[in-house]
């Protein structure tokens, strides 16, 4: 599994933007989740945290290899993505920000089937 924690840098006076992008993509999340399946991606969740007076929203995302599932949500047709990529373009400085590879981790996911 790949892992990835992506901290965005939410570009100065588009918070609001920022938060109906959250909105969008909460009130979507059935059809977020079947994207996901074309991606091969399993988990993708958000949070936000200010930081010294700047918002960031912080995205962790796992699945098979998250290069393949970034190219591929680049290239769908999808309302849904075009949406997600038009928000991210207006509101996060895309040159900000830091993307982390996940050193290690620890599931208990076989509980999840129960």
């Amino acid at each position: 599994m790949d892992i990835k924690l992506y901290k965005l840098k939410v570009k100065k006076g588009k918070e609001k933007v920022a938060k109906e992008w959250l909105a969008f993509l909460k009130e979507n999340t059935d059809q977020g989740s079947q994207l996901l399946k074309n991606e091969k991606a399993y988990l993708e969740a958000y949070f936000c945290a200010k930081e010294s007076g700047t918002m960031y929203v912080y995205m962790f995302f796992a699945a098979e290899d998250v290069d393949y599932s970034n190219k591929t949500a680049k290239k769908s047709k999808s309302p849904l993505d075009e949406k997600h990529f038009a928000y991210m373009k207006e509101c996060i400085n895309l040159l900000a920000g830091d993307i982390m590879d996940c050193l290690f981790y620890m599931d208990n996911l076989e509980d999840l089937k129960t």
